[in-house]
């Protein structure tokens, strides 16, 4: 199995467990002298081997993470998750940076106005630099994720 793959699979089985826990809580309560149409202690003992099953998988995953290299690239899957993370992360903080600006248009008359200690096209180079980088490194591991054999 592909690494992507078993990231998709990963994905299923979660779904797959949070249907088995509703379906067993809508089942927890039966009137008296009924049956349910599922029983809540085989439902139990389903949602117990999903979770194991989808740890073993969550460990695969993150061996395989660790011990492979980008596609392209001298750094780990692990470690390249974590770098498309953060840029993701100064994406958000840079993208907020000029909200209040907006805000100030609408400001009573009696407000001072307020100068930007930043330039906003700089920041706006700077966004769309980070932008690209996250693209190309998030591609790179998706190609890595279809390229790659899972390890056991």
């Amino acid at each position: 199995m592909k690494l992507g793959e078993a990231l998709s699979t990963l994905k299923k089985e979660k779904s797959r467990l949070a249907r088995l826990i509703l379906l067993r809580k809508e089942n927890v309560y039966v009137e008296e002298g009924k049956k349910t149409k599922f029983d809540p202690k085989k439902l139990s003992e389903e949602i117990n081997k999903k979770i194991e099953d989808i740890l073993e998988l969550k460990i695969k995953i993150q061996k395989t993470n660790i011990n492979t290299k980008v596609t392209g690239e001298t750094i780990t899957l692990a470690e390249a998750i974590i770098k498309v993370n953060d840029l993701r992360s100064k994406i958000s903080h840079l993208s907020t940076l000029f909200e209040r600006k907006r805000d100030f248009l609408f400001r009573d008359k009696d407000e001072k106005e307020l100068v930007p200690q930043l330039d906003e096209l700089e920041v706006e180079d700077k966004l769309e630099k980070l932008e690209i980088d996250k693209i190309q490194l998030d591609n790179k591991i998706q190609i890595t994720n279809w390229t790659t054999k899972l390890l056991d």
